[in-house]
């Protein structure tokens, strides 16, 4: 299998975006899961695998990354609208998976089952498509540089966020994940 030689050399991996809503999918992405030893990012689909059969991270180094309609599946409730409910949220969910959980949104609500992080550092105009992918990736790229899961997902909360709110004070409503991702650049030090 491919993916089973790309991942002996991995440092980290990032999956479930852009991946079809299907059983074999699913299975898919279980059986990745399943035969990864690097730290990972489950994003989009791969959320929706892992909630169907929720044993296959346990003992996994993992970094759930939902939004709000996919909390719900996660968690089978919706994502609350006060701030201190979601607090409890973010932590009870984090702790029934033994995983770090980073529910995307305006707030980014971030939890390892003990602590509980909430990056307000982002914009409101970051709330669609591209900007959970770009947040998996930054996030994939801190676990891939020897952060845990926790730091991995506030580094990536705060990056992602601070460039999206310093892009949409320019462009607005018409932001995408793409100028986001051409600001990141001038966020991260240079090295010498």
């Amino acid at each position: 299998m491919v993916v089973q030689e790309l991942l002996s050399n991995a440092d980290a991996l990032v999956l479930g975006c852009g991946v079809e809503r299907t059983p074999p999918a699913h299975d898919a992405l279980r059986t990745i899961i399943r035969k990864c030893k690097a730290p990972i990012v489950a994003d989009a689909e791969a959320l929706h695998a892992i909630a169907d059969k929720p044993s296959v991270i346990h003992g996994k180094q993992i970094l759930l990354t939902p939004n709000a309609g996919e909390f719900q599946v996660l968690s089978k409730n919706p994502w609350p609208t006060d701030s201190e409910e979601r607090n409890k949220a973010v932590k009870n969910l984090a702790r029934r998976y033994k995983a770090t959980i980073i529910v995307k949104g305006a707030d980014d609500y971030i939890s390892d089952g003990d602590r509980v992080i909430v990056d307000r550092e982002g914009s409101p105009f970051l709330t669609k498509g591209g900007y959970g992918d770009l947040l998996a990736g930054v996030a994939g790229a801190m676990l891939a540089r020897g952060r845990s899961p926790f730091e991995a997902a506030k580094v990536a909360a705060y990056l992602v966020g601070r460039a999206g709110r310093v892009v949409s004070k320019r462009l607005g409503e018409s932001t995408l994940a793409s100028d986001v991702l051409r600001q990141l650049s001038s966020l991260l030090p240079r090295r010498s």
